[in-house]
């Protein structure tokens, strides 16, 4: 999609430290396994984790080389390290949650809210930082692209009183059940929705990762996982101009 849009910039939530190894990337410097290298070496990600995000934005990284190549833009980093160094302990947490309620069959409706709670928080803590991060870079450039695997509600308000933003839809997807979650606590209020809704999101979440372990490809096991189950289809951004 890239690829046919017209622009000079191109921002990815990536830490801004990873900056100097994104274009190194792109300039054939360093290989694709090395920037994701960098990236767990910066961040103190495991792995695992670390595929997390590899999974959401890798089909972007691995065709930037080629579209760098044929179009004339700069690449920015804009997220802030700490909110990556944070995602790890949010994530350890997590799976310790996890790991409580399938050996004990129990299922704490208030651990599963603070946690999220926490987290949610600290992303508001951190986006302004962003938000000041884009905008002073932005100011430089006509027109740029913004690449963003989370929400993107709050930073499209903060950003359209200085820019014409205009979010798209990259694809259409079947959310999976924590998300629907954390979009139920970002827009209601984690208090505002009752322990019998957070435990229902929790035990399908349980059995959506049931289905991840069970195929080696994500995309097969969230596939056959929405036939079964039917969830609500989304999109992962509003299309539309704000």
């Amino acid at each position: 999609m890239l690829e046919n849009l017209d622009f000079d910039a191109v921002f990815l939530s990536f830490p801004e430290e990873l900056g100097e190894s994104l274009n190194l990337y792109c300039g054939g410097d360093i290989s694709e396994e090395e920037f994701w290298s960098d990236y767990i070496t910066l961040t103190g990600l495991s792995t695992p984790f670390a595929n997390s995000l590899r999974y959401k934005l890798g089909p972007i990284i691995d065709k930037l080389p080629s579209i760098k190549h044929n179009h004339d833009f700069d690449i920015y980093c804009f997220e802030d390290l700490q909110h990556h160094i944070r995602l790890r302990g949010f994530t350890e947490r997590q799976l310790l949650l996890e790991f409580k309620s399938r050996a004990t069959g129990k299922l704490d409706a208030d651990e599963w809210r603070i946690l999220l709670r926490e987290e949610l928080e600290t992303g508001k803590l951190l986006e302004e930082k962003i938000v000041e991060t884009i905008l002073e870079k932005g100011m430089n450039h006509e027109k740029s692209v913004i690449i963003c695997a989370g929400f993107v509600k709050n930073l499209k308000r903060r950003l359209r009183s200085k820019y014409e933003v205009k979010v798209i839809c990259l694809e259409s997807y079947w959310k999976p059940p924590l998300e629907v979650l954390k979009t139920l606590f970002a827009s209601k209020g984690t208090d505002k929705i009752p322990d019998n809704i957070v435990k229902l999101c929790i035990k399908q979440h349980l059995k959506y990762l049931d289905y991840i372990l069970l195929y080696d490809d994500v995309d097969t096991a969230q596939t056959i996982w929405f036939e079964e189950f039917k969830p609500h289809k989304t999109f992962k951004t509003c299309k539309g101009r704000v």
